[in-house]
């Protein structure tokens, strides 16, 4: 787990600004904080050290230093990414999974997040096409908020890091009758004016503006490809047993030692 922040400001803010929402942040991320700023684009992040230990400070920057990346999580099968990022020119700074995102958005834009399997929430700041890009895992198992204020668009781990950069802190009433009543759609929050990137999505800020685009999205079979499905039990329960293996042994792969919980 680490923190991160973000976000494009109408005026550039300070850099104890920018650390007083990183150390709101400290106990997501106690091995490092590194933040950088333009004037105009800022990050900020607080680090938990599990890959790359020695070389994996965020945020970190391509090599012309005009794009630049902070994550909070973990990209699963990094590895095998790297190696064919790695075959088509890429030059990796760092031996953290972290990097991966980068070199894959300077490759591919956003078909990158076709390629990013895990739990994470990732920030861009694009300064070559003046945006900052927000994306969040399948499942929305890493938090990402974000607001638009007279200051700017600012997007956070956690919402009291929002605060932390002057975001204002008010009930949204509707939502929270939604959330003691009926249903709380899950792209509100509690509080006036901020709200989550939903699972699945990426958000792109130009300005004062932002905009949700959905990536992924669930992929069931039809009853027609449910009953053209020919399988046996034995060969259904192979394909289970390959997936989880697999799946369970991306989450093994750590520069620390690996704790789980259920």
């Amino acid at each position: 787990m680490c923190g991160l922040i973000g976000g494009i400001a109408r005026k550039p803010l300070s850099r104890d600004r920018i650390k007083k929402g990183l150390d709101v942040l400290d106990h997501r991320g106690p091995d490092g904080q590194g933040q950088w700023s333009d004037g105009h684009f800022f990050l900020g992040h607080t680090r938990l050290s599990i890959i790359g230990l020695s070389n994996g400070d965020q945020p970190m920057s391509n090599a012309e230093g005009d794009v630049h990346l902070a994550v909070n999580g973990e990209f699963y099968g990094y590895r095998a990414i790297r190696d064919e990022l790695r075959a088509k020119g890429g030059k990796f700074k760092t031996e953290s999974d972290s990097e991966i995102a980068l070199h894959l958005y300077l490759q591919h834009g956003m078909r990158a997040t076709e390629q990013l399997r895990g739990e994470f929430a990732a920030l861009i700041a694009d300064q070559r096409r003046d945006i900052m890009i927000a994306i969040r895992d399948r499942f929305g198992i890493k938090p990402l908020f974000y607001t638009v204020t007279p200051d700017g668009v600012f997007f956070a781990s956690e919402i009291k890091a929002l605060l932390a950069l002057g975001a204002p802190a008010a009930w949204d009433a509707e939502a929270a009758w939604q959330d003691l009543y009926i249903f709380r759609n899950h792209e509100r929050t509690l509080f006036a004016g901020i709200r989550s990137v939903p699972q699945g999505c990426y958000a792109i800020a130009r300005g004062n503006d932002v905009q949700i685009y959905r990536y992924w999205d669930w992929d069931f079979p039809t009853t027609e490809e449910t009953a053209a499905d020919k399988r046996s039990e034995a060969e259904v329960v192979a394909g289970f047993r390959e997936v989880l293996s697999d799946a369970v042994g991306e989450r093994m792969v750590a520069d620390v030692e690996v704790g789980c919980y259920l």
